[in-house]
């Protein structure tokens, strides 16, 4: 596939622009299509079926058209709708939808409350609905639907009189702070933030998907050797609407301000135990589909309370969880090296801080479910033997080490080459591998390497031995 070749940015109208912005920061080399289907809008009140056959028409005719090489869904309700359809039908492209940002929200305000804002069919589809059980122990959430809105941004209405009336109607129950934030589940929600922020508390957060959508979309070019090397970008706006004002107004929402960064919790880093540090450091970078089904699967197995090994390196409760961290730490400093950078070109896509924290987090995953507590016989200063607490090691699923954990993170969401295979070859020549082969990988991956290091300094130099 031509790396060349245009991205097609897809909505139900004009709302997706506000994902396109994003996308223009993070990818300013690239050429987007973006493709609005507002003779059919608003996609909310339709049934799924119709949602999903809408947005199967349009792709395949821009598909013929402009041979795109990757497709943003930049629409709630017709990822709900159609996501899966879609991927079925491309199964060799990158495919990208956008979930409204509750994992953000109830990450940000644990035991708060979350308004989710978007339309009928994105909170009745059982996406929504999967997300809110992940979500709902962690804090309270509403559910709140808001068809008309669409509408006021289909007609270039983004703040207004009637506009701000209709907003303090349906927010008027968390106007005055009730709510602890507000997630914009639709991406035509963004365009009337300076009517939201005058209905809101100041202190009510307003939260899009639009720049972590953005970075999925880097991620996945970057997996496929897709981006694109050389500039100027470009953005050419198509409509199914006949209506010749709707570039124009595109245009003009194109160049609004996006949401203003959300500012940093008080909560310090050094007031965090190690699981609640890496539980931040998880959420607050890994967002590909199927990462908080793993973070479900890691918080229910036993990973945070095993040891790192059984007698040598962070042989302790929590040692494994600990090592992980330390691991991460000594990777993000190696890569900030100027020589790292400079002589080696550790710079590349695929050393994204999604990547980073992914090898380094989740590398020893092997290791889960391995170490039973038990005692050894050692001799005290007196040379007489005395039993001392330590852990046996017991893997009821010998899959290997580095292969093991590459396993068992795919078994929940896709890796990119580079972290795969970072992960497999960690441990690098201190495996039992042949050297030739750690050495090929090594040199074709230098993640893998970089892994390595970090990994060594992690367990030689900042662990003890019990």
């Amino acid at each position: 596939m031509d790396r060349n070749s245009p991205i097609v940015v897809f909505d139900s109208g004009v709302g997706g622009v506000s994902v396109l912005r994003s996308l223009v920061r993070e990818l300013s080399d690239e050429q987007f299509i973006y493709f609005g289907d507002s003779a059919n809008a608003p996609y909310g009140p339709r049934s799924t079926e119709e949602i999903r056959g809408l947005t199967l028409e349009n792709l395949t005719r821009l598909k013929n058209e402009y041979d795109f090489k990757a497709a943003v869904i930049a629409c709630n309700t017709a990822t709900s709708a159609a996501i899966g359809a879609l991927r079925a039908a491309w199964p060799e492209l990158p495919i990208i939808g956008i979930e409204p940002a509750l994992k953000p929200a109830a990450d940000r305000h644990p035991g708060g409350t979350v308004v989710v804002m978007a339309t009928e069919t994105t909170l009745r589809e059982e996406k929504f609905a999967a997300m809110t059980r992940r979500m709902e122990s962690r804090c309270r959430i509403v559910s709140l639907p808001c068809p008309e809105l669409v509408e006021f941004v289909e007609r270039g209405e983004t703040d207004s009189p009637a506009l701000e009336d209709y907003l303090r109607r349906v927010l008027e129950p968390y106007a005055n702070g009730g709510a602890d934030a507000v997630v914009l589940g639709c991406t035509h929600y963004p365009f009337a933030a300076a009517a939201l922020r005058r209905v809101l508390a100041p202190e009510t957060e307003l939260l899009d998907g639009a720049d972590g959508t953005a970075r999925n979309t880097r991620s996945q070019l970057a997996e496929r050797s897709l981006l694109r090397e050389t500039g100027p970008g470009s953005v050419v706006f198509l409509n199914s609407s006949p209506d010749h004002a709707l570039p124009e107004l595109c245009g003009r929402l194109l160049q609004m301000p996006p949401l203003p960064p959300l500012p940093e919790k008080t909560v310090r880093r050094t007031t965090m135990d190690p699981k609640e540090r890496f539980v931040s450091i998880y959420r607050q970078y890994i967002h590909r589909e199927g990462a908080e089904e793993l973070m479900d699967y890691l918080l229910q197995s036993d990973f945070f309370e095993a040891p790192a090994s059984a007698r040598y390196h962070s042989a302790v409760a929590g040692g494994l969880c600990q090592h992980s961290l330390n691991v991460y730490d000594c990777l993000r400093a190696y890569l900030a090296r100027p020589r790292v950078q400079q002589v080696y070109g550790l710079t590349g896509e695929e050393y994204s801080e999604e990547s980073v924290a992914i090898v380094a987090l989740l590398h020893d995953l092997c290791k889960i479910g391995c170490y039973k507590a038990g005692f050894r016989n050692v001799k005290d200063e007196r040379g007489a033997w005395q039993k001392v607490p330590t852990y046996n090691f017991e893997d009821e699923f010998p899959f290997g080490h580095g292969e093991k954990s590459v396993w068992m993170v795919m078994k929940y969401m896709k890796l990119t080459d580079h972290e795969a295979f970072a992960i497999r070859y960690h441990m690098g020549f201190s495996g039992e591998e042949d050297a030739r082969t750690v050495g090929q990988a090594l040199a074709k991956f230098p993640l893998a390497f970089a892994l390595n290091v970090a990994d060594s300094e992690a367990t030689y130099f900042l662990e003890e031995t019990p």
